[in-house]
């Protein structure tokens, strides 16, 4: 075996015994389902750093898992969740929900044989790879990147962060992963077709499998006083918000009050804009948006003066939402954030959002397109993605438009699997001021660690007694922390994340009809026992029935019964296609494949001739073959925690294995 396997197996070993040893964990347990999918289990892999627990409790004593282990999910509790190596009756432990990431399509990817092609080069954003992709010379572009990656000394913004190895790894003998994380079909103008894969990697470090190399660059210093947060408030101004805009303004400064004979009073800064309704329906309203203040650092007052001028409008707009998605555009498109390195909108109203397709709106844009803005905002002037967050003030006279608003806020305000939505309960001032105060905190406590060792990223600090604050000041540092690892990997920095999250695609960049990956489907052998019985089951029924094609379904409905534990339903459980007969069809809906076999109906099946029924049965019993082949060949075979069940070993297979 793989010797650094064999370690990473050895690690995980003890860091579960350790924990599990602490714990009195309750057996004869399954992994939580997938939504709609009895028999199909949560899966989680980790991040670098994460450290195991006995309970869903910060600790000191936690064992580390190597980065990528794949692990069920037994339970999910707030912000943790309990794994096992196992889908059934595993010993658990807990890990920080921002320490794994959902792996909800088991796909991998594998390198073909670099005979006759260039390695693959993997892309740390999407969209220079489609740029390439679809420019009117992607082999000289394509060349132009290899040879800047053999001289050396990159630049920073090269697009460019890993490459495959140049020399072949059979994953059959060398077990690695590249898990797939997304995936998206493209038509290229050459009128070939290519997928780009989102997929993960660990970048090279002891005692792990190295699929990647890293692309290399050049050292760049991180001087401390480089790194800047911008925080820019997007304030309702209408009738009934005067109360919160002044806490708005006391909360600010109290902070300059804090800063005001800090070094760092340069290194954060405030803008706001103001935003009220459409003008022509309520020309008494004065405007639509209004920028407040640029984005200015607490060297000077002149931010605070700006937002002592602002007032409630006079009069009340034509309805009860307001045009919350115009002045969030203003923020995102006519505010300068070049210069900061963290960015944040903070959205503060107490109405719902005029949505996409109101003829009011003056944007035409729903929070989903706001929100792909904000993440445009990555790469630009140095900085990162704009994080959006939301106090949502619930007062009594909006409670007929709470569910739908929050809906709008919470789709505004995603970061990635998070949202930093936060209703205030009521809309009362206290709870409304103790909020936003500790929003402005928790940036503040980041900024200040940074600038104390910027070569770390600080773990949140969370010490508040009120739940609704201590969901602000959590979710506020786990996201300033992102940025934060976001700033040191621009930078090349110093103790940078060592998970790679890149973009590359399935066919090669000069010649797209050449395919250098091969997308393959980790498989346990519990599962690989699953598919070959399911097709058994077909491949019986087909040929029990094959004088009477009409009876093949009726048959089929009997094996479905069996195969899910159920034969007293045999007269209950439709079969609508053979995707129906035990799990392949909830197995393989999400992925990107289809079955030519599988999706077969009954009308389907009977059109067919006797010649072209026996040809489905003959791939079918290929297939049993090879799942038979596949079982039986040891080495293939990895085991990716000691204490797993031997059906939990797994492999790869190429997709098309698939039935």
């Amino acid at each position: 075996m793989n010797q650094r396997l064999l370690q990473r197996r050895l690690q995980l070993g003890v860091a579960f015994g350790l924990i599990v040893g602490l714990t009195s964990i309750a057996y004869a347990r399954d992994a939580l389902n997938l939504d709609g999918k009895p028999g199909l289990y949560q899966r989680v892999l980790t991040r670098p750093g994460a450290i195991l627990s006995a309970s869903p409790a910060p600790t000191t004593g936690g064992q580390p898992v190597p980065p990528l282990t794949v692990l069920y999910v037994y339970q999910r509790r707030a912000d943790w969740v309990e794994v096992g190596s196992a889908a059934k009756d595993a010993k658990t432990a807990w890990l920080p929900a921002a320490q794994v990431i959902d792996w909800r399509q088991t796909l991998t990817v594998a390198f073909n044989r670099t005979g006759g092609r260039e390695p693959a080069l993997f892309f740390r954003e999407r969209e220079p790879l489609l740029e390439l992709l679809e420019s009117a010379q992607p082999a000289a572009r394509n060349a132009d990147l290899r040879t800047a990656i053999q001289r050396g000394s990159l630049p920073e913004e090269f697009p460019v962060i890993a490459s495959e190895p140049e020399t072949y790894v059979d994953p059959n003998s060398q077990f690695y992963l590249l898990p797939i994380l997304a995936h998206e079909e493209v038509f290229l103008e050459s009128g070939h077709t290519t997928t780009l894969l989102n997929v993960a990697a660990v970048t090279l470090q002891p005692d792990t499998p190295q699929p990647l190399a890293r692309a290399a660059r050049p050292a760049v210093a991180t001087p401390a006083d480089d790194y800047r947060v911008g925080i820019v408030f997007v304030i309702d101004t209408t009738i009934s918000m005067g109360p919160y805009i002044e806490r708005t303004q006391s909360a600010v400064r109290r902070i300059y009050n804090r800063l005001k004979d800090s070094p760092m009073r340069t290194a954060l800064g405030f803008g706001a804009v103001a935003y009220r309704s459409n003008i022509d329906a309520t020309p008494g309203l004065e405007y639509v948006t209004r920028i407040v203040s640029p984005l200015t650092d607490t060297s000077t007052d002149d931010f605070l003066a700006a937002l002592g001028q602002v007032e409630p409008a006079r009069v009340s707009s034509k309805r009860f939402d307001e045009d919350a998605f115009a002045g969030i555009y203003e923020a995102l498109e006519q505010i300068d954030w070049s210069g900061y390195a963290g960015r944040f909108i903070v959205l503060i109203t107490d109405a719902g959002a005029l949505d996409a397709t109101d003829p009011l709106a003056r944007t035409r844009l729903g929070p989903e397109r706001l929100q792909l803005l904000a993440q445009d905002k990555d790469q630009e002037h140095g900085g990162s993605k704009i994080a959006i967050a939301t106090l949502h003030l619930l007062t009594p006279e909006g409670r007929n438009n709470h569910a739908r608003a929050a809906a709008q806020y919470r789709a505004l305000s995603r970061w990635g699997d998070e949202h930093l939505y936060f209703p205030v309960e009521g809309g009362s001032i206290a709870s409304y001021g103790a909020q936003v105060d500790a929003l402005a905190d928790a940036v503040l406590a980041h900024l200040e660690s940074v600038h104390a060792d910027h070569t770390t990223v600080p773990e949140p600090d969370i010490a508040q007694t009120n739940p609704a604050q201590t969901e602000i000041a959590r979710k506020t540092a786990l996201v300033s922390r992102a940025i934060q690892l976001a700033y040191l990997g621009r930078r090349q920095g110093v103790r940078a994340p060592s998970l790679i999250d890149a973009w590359v695609a399935d066919g090669d960049l000069a010649n797209p009809s050449q395919r250098p990956l091969e997308v393959r489907v980790l498989i346990t052998k519990n599962q690989l026992s699953d598919l070959q019985e399911t097709l058994q089951a077909i491949f019986q029924a087909g040929e029990q029935t094959f004088m009477t094609p009409k009876d093949f379904f009726t048959q089929l409905r009997g094996a479905a019964a069996v195969l899910a534990r159920q034969p007293e339903r045999v007269n209950q459980i439709a079969v609508q296609e053979l995707a129906d007969v035990g799990q392949i069809g909830a197995w393989l809906e999400d992925l990107p494949y289809t079955s030519q076999i599988m999706n077969l109906t009954e009308s389907r099946w009977l059109a067919r001739s006797y010649a072209e029924q026996q040809e489905v049965l003959d791939a079918i019993e290929e297939k049993i073959r090879l799942y038979r082949q596949i079982h039986d060949e040891t080495d293939r075979w990895v085991s990716l925690l000691p204490d797993a069940p031997k059906g939990e070993a797994v492999t790869t297979i190429p997709l098309d294995a698939l039935p």
